[in-house]
């Protein structure tokens, strides 16, 4: 059996010798979502990458004509810092489409060299926000902006890829309600949480990228893939300030805004951010942003027209001083024309505010012991059982939010801070993520679409004083002075139920 699945995994790694008119020359990488290859494209005499989605997409019946009407809509993208898309097909049932081969690697590979400098950056960015700007207003959200999908040309020009590529597998039917899919280390909020998401998703993960650009790290790191994603939900953003102080104290604001957890504190724009970036970098704004058009074209024809209308404009104005100066040689000789000063237009900045929401929770009440005192000898061996309106305390349990993660199902769960956890199934593996806020955060999988028990502990401190007043299978409370019998799942314990989602 092992042999024939070594066989199978073996087939599906061999490299093919064509995809359609294109000679495929090497493979380029290969990951969950799809396989890269080099190829050579014999129309037009040129190297190409072709990108080929997994398989298992066309299980959808209604897959392949939403695969044809959104790459389609990708590949009208015609921009300068866009990666164009050539071509579109399907071979032997998976679907392909075909770029510009970028040769020049990618962020990615430049992160891993080091840190890069801020005005590197802010040059780097400013060419990636006009592009991201420019999908944006065409209604297109990239969904996994992230270093691996800025690719760089031959001249070391950035380009941004995979456009609308998240949006594919997310409706593909792979997920049920709301399945998230993109890269953990770059999830906006609601992205992770699997709500409602817009443009400004996008300006949250370019947040990330300055962030990991000018650090060299990412800002959150866990253990797990959900860890990461349940600190870009409940984690303040870090002030890159504390790693690297050299840099200007701005640069921490448009992190903080850029990465704001609440969408409606972060830049409105990409071109925003970089404006902000450029002006800590350079002392200006920058020269080379423009509005942006439908062509996707650069400036350089609105800066010619501008140009004419301006030696137009020069030409009226000569001929009317030329007028005005003889008029008055005539009317007054001795009247000499002082020139006008020169009006220099005014920069005005706009702050943009900074917040980070973080959410807070309140914990169960606990019982607290009471002063130890010196001891007092008990006429009776053992204390009085409790009246039924005496309960013992249990744990504040809730889920934060569900999410699948590389097709594996997680749920997120809150707990008080200090309170012990233990899975009642070996199928399912919990660790504890982050603690903050008197909480804390535990992230959990297992088998898809089953349901487990967990088991959450705060027991109630006893004194050793009060210790012997209660019978075994009973202990003492403290505030009502009286005996509470233990529940089945423990003092100070709870019983949750924990529902894994379907990922597939």
């Amino acid at each position: 059996m092992r042999h024939i699945i070594d066989m199978v995994i073996l087939a599906r790694m061999v490299i093919p010798s064509k995809i359609g008119r294109y000679e495929i020359k090497s493979e380029i990488g290969r990951g969950g979502m799809a396989t890269v290859y080099r190829a050579f494209d014999p129309s037009f005499d040129r190297e190409v990458a072709i990108k080929v989605l997994p398989l298992e997409m066309m299980h959808d019946p209604q897959f392949r004509a939403r695969f044809e009407r959104e790459i389609k809509m990708v590949a009208g993208l015609e921009h300068p810092s866009i990666v164009p898309v050539y071509d579109v097909g399907e071979e032997a049932g998976q679907p392909y489409f075909v770029m510009r081969c970028m040769t020049g690697g990618s962020l990615s590979d430049q992160i891993a060299n080091g840190k890069i400098p801020l005005q590197d950056t802010a040059r780097i960015v400013e060419k990636i926000a006009r592009g991201l700007t420019y999908a944006h207003k065409k209604g297109i959200i990239h969904r996994d902006l992230k270093p691996d999908n800025i690719l760089f040309d031959d001249n070391g020009e950035p380009f941004i890829s995979d456009f609308g590529i998240a949006k594919l597998t997310e409706s593909t039917g792979s997920l049920t309600g709301s399945g998230v899919i993109g890269t953990p280390a770059y999830m906006s909020p609601e992205q992770a949480q699997g709500t409602g998401i817009d443009s400004r998703s996008d300006i949250y993960g370019l947040g990330v990228i300055v962030y990991q650009m000018l650090s060299g790290q990412q800002p959150y790191n866990a253990d797990t893939p959900m860890g990461v994603v349940v600190k870009h939900i409940t984690e303040p953003v870090p002030e890159i300030l504390n790693m690297i102080p050299s840099l200007p104290p701005e640069v921490d604001q448009i992190i903080q805004s850029s990465m704001a957890k609440d969408k409606n504190k972060r830049y409105t724009t990409a071109v925003e951010l970089a404006k902000a970036l450029n002006l800590a970098a350079f002392g200006d704004e920058g020269s080379n942003f423009t509005s942006v058009t439908n062509t996707g074209l650069r400036s350089g024809i609105y800066k010619a027209t501008a140009s004419q209308r301006k030696t137009k404009t020069g030409l009226i104005v000569a001929g009317v001083v030329l007028v005005v100066a003889v008029v008055g040689f005539f009317l007054l000789r001795n009247q000499l024309f002082a020139p006008q000063p020169k009006i220099e237009p005014t920069l005005v900045i706009l702050a943009t505010e900074i917040s980070t929401q973080v959410s807070t929770a309140t914990l169960a009440p606990t019982v607290v012991p009471p002063k130890e005192t010196e001891s007092v000898a008990s006429p009776l061996p053992f204390a009085p059982a409790c009246a039924a309106s005496v309960v013992i305390p249990t744990p504040a349990v809730k889920e934060t939010n569900k999410a699948c993660v590389q097709k594996f199902p997680y749920t997120a769960i809150s707990i008080p801070e200090g309170a012990t956890f233990e899975s009642l199934d070996p199928e399912l593996v919990c660790v504890k993520e982050t603690t903050s806020n008197g909480k804390s955060i535990i992230s959990c999988t297992g088998r898809q679409s089953f349901s487990y028990k967990l088991k959450v502990c705060v027991p109630p401190v006893v004194s050793s004083v009060d210790s012997g007043k209660c019978d075994q299978g009973a202990i003492f409370e403290s505030a009502n002075q009286c005996c509470l019998a233990v529940p089945s799942d423990g003092a100070g314990c709870t019983l949750f139920k924990v529902d894994l989602r379907s990922c597939q």
